[in-house]
């Protein structure tokens, strides 16, 4: 089941640097919308209504309208608190995910600087919120002045640093060994002789004697010599995180009052 993430910045630019980021981490980019005065195309219908208005003012107000109409789980509040950032100068992004991913794209929101992060769960968190009342011309109407307290969330992400390829190829080199051949020759020798002959010298027949040699045999076998083994050893360091976080104070003066003196009266003679 997809639900949508709204994340309140506090420029256009650094919006459509956080739809960049997401884009990039592989979520679809026809999930991601981004609103502010630069566009009025957010939500179905608000290009029309936009266009009709005759102000980017009201423009801004139909999209939004337009889009919180369009979620069941968030209310009018939401739309008024985004209403006002956005007519502020303000950009709206909103992800549409499936439910294992919002609390990671919420992460990212806060840690992008969003000023408000609403998740699907019933409205605003409260994580890295400011108020935009200031900025969008908001009264007061009581006498109560918000304390605000910024609180430091830090979540991870996994990213890649770079890795290893092994490549497994094939070379040859020459070699060279020396062997002992042994060749046989027949050797024919006449030698003369002085004697008296007798009837077995007359005799006829044939002698024949094979010459041999010794010649080299190639053979070659593979043997396993090495092995090379690729794994990953994982590592745990701890990083501190440094950040500025804001608090608004309030002091108390006490306003001294006026000394007002008794009037002495005139008696009438």
């Amino acid at each position: 089941m997809s639900q949508t993430v709204i994340g309140l910045f506090d420029t256009p630019a650094s919006a459509e640097k956080v739809r960049q980021q997401l884009i990039g981490e592989g979520y679809s980019p026809q999930s991601i919308r981004v609103l502010s005065n630069e566009s009025d195309g957010f939500a179905e219908g608000a290009m029309s209504s936009a266009r009709t208005t005759g102000t980017t003012g009201a423009g801004v107000v139909a999209s939004v309208k337009n889009f919180f109409q369009s979620l069941a789980t968030h209310g009018s509040r939401d739309e008024e608190f985004y209403t006002r950032g956005v007519s502020a100068g303000g950009a709206l992004v909103a992800a549409t995910v499936e439910d294992q991913q919002v609390e990671a794209v919420a992460s990212l929101f806060e840690v992008s600087g969003a000023r408000q992060v609403s998740e699907p769960t019933g409205g605003a968190t409260g994580r890295n919120t400011e108020a935009y009342a200031a900025g969008a011309g908001v009264t007061n109407t009581g006498n109560a002045i918000p304390v605000v307290e910024e609180e430091l969330h830090v979540s991870k992400r996994q990213v890649q640093r770079g890795g290893v390829r092994v490549y497994s190829h094939v070379t040859e080199r020459p070699v060279e060994e020396e062997v002992q051949l042994r060749e046989e020759h027949v050797r024919v020798q006449r030698n003369p002789v002085n004697r008296a002959a007798s009837a077995d010298d007359f005799r006829e027949g044939t002698i024949e004697l094979t010459e041999t040699a010794e010649e080299p045999v190639v053979a070659k076998q593979a043997r396993v010599v090495e092995e090379v083994t690729i794994g990953k050893d994982v590592t745990e360091r701890t990083e501190t995180v440094r950040d500025k976080v804001r608090r608004t104070d309030v002091d108390v003066e006490k306003i001294p009052g006026e000394t007002i003196g008794k009037a002495k009266s005139a008696k009438k003679l």
